[in-house]
């Protein structure tokens, strides 16, 4: 506390109550919109809000998002490995709004965790939940062709976790038997299974 020239405390001066800003307004009203929803949040952050959904609402949460407040574009998907959970995230934009909503869910941090998948709200997320699950091994349930899209289909994890690891002569062994230019491949006629020549 300061104190004043007489060596007592001086009063505090209040606060000025803080201006509510368009991102607060906007805010307020996601938050009025998604209030049927339980244990969500709505929090302003920039130029965006996030809204932190359960996983078990996460699909009801964005069917509000797209159908009452009108954020129809889905701009990215992606996940984040924090130690003790893995965070989903969805960014959608309204045409109509200058804020973006970052739609997130804390799934538990095992190996290949659910997530309900978003393709029905948003039909552009099908190729993003794909690579999300190649990467980050997030299981997108509901998903119409879940597969991986950036590495092999028996690719050994998913690169984007912290606790990956890549044994060395995977890359060796794998992409480079038949040498860096292909030079060391058999000749065309027995790679066709024709050994007669």
């Amino acid at each position: 506390m300061a104190e004043d020239a007489s060596g007592q405390e001086a009063p505090k001066t209040p606060e000025p109550p803080r201006e509510s800003s368009p991102v607060d307004a906007q805010a307020a009203h996601i938050s009025e919109a998604l209030k049927s929803i339980k244990d969500l949040s709505v929090e302003p952050h920039g130029q965006t809000i996030e809204v932190v959904a359960p996983r078990e609402r996460l699909a009801d949460a964005a069917q509000v998002i797209r159908d009452q407040l009108g954020y129809a574009y889905l701009s990215t998907v992606t996940a984040v490995d924090w130690p003790d959970r893995i965070e989903v995230i969805y960014l959608a934009y309204s045409l109509e709004q200058s804020y973006g909503i970052c739609l997130k869910a804390n799934l538990p941090h095992e190996e290949l965790p659910d997530s309900p998948s978003l393709t029905s709200v948003w039909p552009g997320a099908e190729f993003q939940e794909r690579e999300t699950y190649d990467l980050m091994g997030i299981n997108f349930v509901g998903h119409p062709d879940l597969r991986r899209i950036l590495t092999d289909d028996d690719f050994p994890g998913h690169p984007l976790r912290k606790d990956f690891r890549l044994a060395p002569d995977y890359v060796l062994m794998r992409h480079l038997r038949n040498g860096a230019e292909g030079q060391l491949a058999p000749p065309s006629n027995l790679r066709d299974g024709d050994s007669s020549q």
